[in-house]
């Protein structure tokens, strides 16, 4: 798996996480996630996902 495949799976993973979290805050909560959490899910996510991805690829 190259390089840019790695990173688009990634990136949607952290569209993913951001989206999912923001639904749950609005049901939580009935209002807007701040984006701050929004991007600091989004950041957490992409690291297991990265090395997950990483790890496949190895040889």
């Amino acid at each position: 798996m190259g390089f840019w495949m790695k990173l688009v799976l990634t990136l949607l993973a952290i569209i993913l996480a951001s989206v999912i979290a923001g639904y749950l805050w609005n049901l939580l909560f009935n209002a807007e996630i701040p984006g701050f959490l929004g991007g600091m899910l989004g950041g957490i996510v992409a690291i297991p996902v990265w090395e997950f991805l990483r790890k496949f690829n190895a040889p």
